[in-house]
């Protein structure tokens, strides 16, 4: 078998692995939740007689390891399950939710990539000079603030005192989000602060490296100008890093989604999980919860693969 194609099946079984033990802590996680599900959907006014019906149907009467062969079985085929309070199918329940989280998480990573890229190059040009101690002190005030504070002072900024743009991301169902592209500029911009000053300092940092190498110093040294050297020689050799931690920020950036929806009520899979929770609705947790982790370990799989294809020396290496 080819070296490389080896190291891909590889991963690939690795991650595959990883999703198995992550399915098995979710759902015991989920099952191991304090109070009663069936009790939470009906209310405490329910009837025993109800309440036992209703942990019959769902199978929440059978043992944990029982009913977490038969999800996981399911999950596979793709059956997301049904919503424990309303009965109705999961994948119904967060089919536009996915998509609004995905916009979200779209336009915040468009903007990340150039932006990060761009300020950590500028940064690392000039170590310790006032552009790079004007970015190193914002980003470290950026990722030492909690993202609910930053979406709190951009709506009190923006929406209480500017009244520029709405201080709730109400998510009309008839229309498509782009038809109100206002409502996306506040939770991409509390999304992107802390993801983009973790993101500038790391690539700041590689950048830094790759211009001490001695080629590059070689190049200085002919006259070869400061813009074209950073273009031509530095930023290829920062391409593999920079997706390293473009995927590093992938779990963060998920994170913060959770908060950002809850703090501009933005109708997203982190709102619907927040209210999954409350209502002890256990198969939207455990859907949401693994789809989560399929697109961080998915997203850590491409971007290893990705590096290897781009170093000729880890390409021959593997």
């Amino acid at each position: 078998m080819n070296p490389l194609l080896r190291e891909i099946v590889f991963r690939l079984g690795a991650g595959v692995l990883t999703l198995l033990a992550a399915s098995a802590l979710i759902y015991l996680g989920v099952s191991a939740l304090p109070g009663d599900a069936a009790t939470a959907a009906l209310g405490r006014d329910a009837t025993p007689q109800l309440v036992e019906g209703l942990r019959k149907q769902f199978g929440l009467d059978r043992p944990v390891l029982e009913r977490y062969g038969n999800w996981l079985a399911g999950f596979v085929r793709g059956d997301l399950g049904h919503s424990l309070p309303t009965g109705v199918p999961v994948a119904h329940v967060i089919g536009d939710k996915l998509w609004n989280t995905v916009v979200l998480a779209g336009v915040t990573m468009a903007l990340l990539v150039p932006l990060a890229t761009i300020l950590g190059a500028v940064s690392a040009l000039r170590p310790d000079g006032i552009v790079d101690q004007s970015t190193a002190a914002i980003t470290l005030s950026l990722i030492a603030t909690p993202q609910f504070v930053i979406g709190a002072i951009l709506a009190v900024v923006f929406a209480v005192w500017l009244k520029w743009l709405p201080a709730v991301s109400l998510i009309d169902p008839s229309r498509p989000i782009f038809a109100r592209p206002s409502i996306l500029v506040l939770p991409v911009v509390t999304l992107l602060a802390a993801a983009l000053a973790q993101s500038v300092r790391m690539i700041r940092a590689t950048m830094i490296e790759v211009l001490d190498l001695p080629y590059i110093e070689a190049a200085r040294l002919n006259g070869i100008a400061a813009w074209r050297l950073v273009l031509r020689h530095a930023l290829p050799n920062v391409v593999a890093p920079a997706i390293q931690v473009l995927a590093y920020n992938v779990p963060w950036l998920l994170g913060g989604v959770v908060i950002v929806e809850s703090v501009f009520e933005y109708r997203g899979v982190g709102l619907t999980l927040i209210t999954a929770v409350q209502t002890r609705d256990l198969p939207t947790v455990e859907a949401l919860a693994m789809l989560t982790t399929i697109v961080i370990v998915a997203t850590s799989f491409f971007a290893d693969i990705t590096v290897i294809l781009l170093n000729p020396r880890l390409r021959r290496r593997a």
